[in-house]
């Protein structure tokens, strides 16, 4: 494929929103505290950076309880009020504090021709309404992912082909290295956002690692997506 042609294939940037400009990670911890509580787990950051982050949400739950000494409980409950508290947790954050930073950036990337996909469990259309001009470049896609505090390969992979885009012609912005994994497994470029929760999880492959939402960061992606 000559390089005339590919510039007219689309481009695009997929956001995990949750783990990258919201503070997804402690908002889970938070949102978790109650019904593991009620299943009679102990749960604090520890615990969770040690048998949560990166599994599967109920091989997580199976092996915190074995942590414990104890019979695995009934996963759907405690999955289904996890994912409804930390999804209100997510809403509140946003329409409380709005990511002027992330706006901006975005816009920066609009104003390019990439589409910008926001994966969020947060109410869609306050999503929206942090650009109320964007136009079709710009979607907004709830996906509640089965994995604990990251996104799997096929939620990457699945996305980029719902949007009319080829892997290779796009970056992702990952939260946790467990996301990274599964970036690069679909063929897309990485950036990531580390906190504390998950700073020991690994990171290798990315394109590079994300301190603020600017100017910079528009520019490397760009470089990346070869536009």
């Amino acid at each position: 494929m000559s390089d005339a042609t590919e510039k007219h294939i689309p481009r695009g940037v997929i956001v995990e929103f949750d783990f990258t400009v919201l503070p997804g990670h402690q908002l889970l911890l938070e949102a978790c505290k109650g019904p593991f509580a009620a299943a009679k787990l102990e749960f604090d950051a520890t615990l969770m950076a040690r048998y949560m982050l990166g599994k599967m949400f109920t091989r997580g739950i199976a092996a915190l309880a074995e942590s414990q000494q104890k019979a695995a409980p009934e996963a759907a409950p405690i999955i289904t009020e996890c994912n409804a508290a930390f999804a209100a947790a997510l809403t509140r954050t946003l329409t409380e504090a709005p990511p002027t930073e992330f706006v901006a950036f975005a816009k920066m990337l609009l104003a390019r021709g990439v589409k910008v996909i926001i994966i969020s469990r947060a109410a869609a259309d306050a999503v929206r309404a942090l650009f109320p001009d964007a136009g079709n470049l710009l979607v907004v896609q709830t996906d509640t992912s089965s994995g604990f505090g990251f996104l799997g390969w096929d939620v990457w992979r699945r996305t980029a082909r719902k949007n009319g885009l080829r892997e290779r012609l796009c970056v992702a912005i990952t939260g946790s290295g467990s996301s990274v994994k599964g970036v690069l497994s679909s063929s897309m470029g990485a950036f990531f956002r580390e906190n504390p929760l998950v700073a020991h999880q690994d990171f290798g492959g990315a394109d590079g690692a994300i301190k603020t939402f600017g100017k910079t960061l528009a520019n490397d992606i760009a470089h990346v997506l070869r536009i």
